[in-house]
């Protein structure tokens, strides 16, 4: 990423979190950056592109720490959640963008419906792997649940203690509530929402509305693949490099179960690597085109 482009982003950040969205100009972005109005607007077409920018590379990277904590031993799929949902949130940087994200869509100052969308798609499919697939009609509504909650609660916290909450002791806690309430919405076979609103988490909805850009991703792939085989580097993180270039390329449809072998395998393999920055970059944007295209 350019320089002056992740610079915007960064100023924009703090600016938004400072001031709010709504309060915060382009001027004062550019103020802020000492980056020129003709620079800005090579990157971004609006204030709101330049918001949406910050929130699709958190998201990117929280995506890429799930997955890596899935490389992880852990006792149970309980026990990986809790901490796929709150190590991201201890980091402040991601907090900062969350907790500005969160407040922004629920008061309807942040339309990003596609994002809020991704959150809630992953948490539900999560839930139904941890309670069981009887409760897969009631997940979405279960994570809009978690979230909801979290957010409350979080800001609850801030107000009586001028601090945020120790992230990896609530969301277990928010978690054993909502088990309770999906049980109870299945054994009632009751939904809270009305049919039109669950309509919109149906995955083809998503599917239809989200940002997947392949040929971006193939270009950024065919890049560093390019500058792995010109390296050093050693045979098998060439293949590696070289095989999940192929498996994007293929013709026919995406095999997404070996694609994610694949990628878990380059950021192990690469994690002692020189090129160790390049390749957590390439991870994160495969995990956040596979996001997308999951149906």
């Amino acid at each position: 990423m350019s320089s002056r482009k992740q610079l915007l982003l960064e100023s924009a950040l703090t600016l938004f979190i400072e001031h709010g969205v709504a309060n915060t100009t382009i001027q004062m972005i550019l103020d802020k950056s000492v980056v020129s109005k003709g620079t800005f607007y090579k990157f971004f077409n609006s204030k709101d592109d330049c918001l949406q920018a910050i929130l699709e590379q958190r998201m990117q990277e929280d995506i890429a720490i799930r997955k890596n904590l899935e490389n992880d031993h852990y006792a149970s799929e309980y026990d990986l959640l809790v901490d796929q949902i709150s190590i991201p949130m201890t980091l402040p940087e991601r907090e900062r963008v969350w907790e500005l994200y969160w407040t922004g869509f629920y008061s309807g100052e942040i339309n990003s419906s596609n994002l809020a969308n991704m959150q809630l798609k992953w948490l539900s499919e999560r839930l139904t792997q941890l309670y069981g697939e009887e409760i897969r009609p009631y997940a979405s509504e279960g994570s809009i649940f978690f979230y909801g909650m979290l957010h409350q609660i979080a800001n609850a916290w801030r107000s009586f203690h001028g601090q945020k909450p120790v992230w990896n002791e609530l969301v277990p806690k928010v978690l054993s509530y909502v088990e309770v309430l999906l049980h109870t919405m299945h054994e009632r076979k009751e939904h809270i929402l009305d049919p039109q609103t669950l309509a919109l988490f149906h995955p083809s909805e998503f599917a239809r509305t989200g940002h997947v850009d392949k040929e971006a991703l193939l270009e950024e792939l065919h890049d560093f693949n390019k500058m792995i085989q010109k390296s050093n580097e050693s045979t098998k993180l060439k293949e590696i490099s070289k095989g999940l270039l192929a498996l994007f390329q293929a013709q026919d449809e995406l095999n997404v179960s070996l694609i994610e072998i694949v990628v878990k395998a380059l950021q192990k393999e690469f994690e002692s690597s020189k090129h160790r920055t390049e390749a957590s970059q390439i991870a994160r944007s495969c995990w956040w085109f596979l996001e997308q295209i999951k149906v």
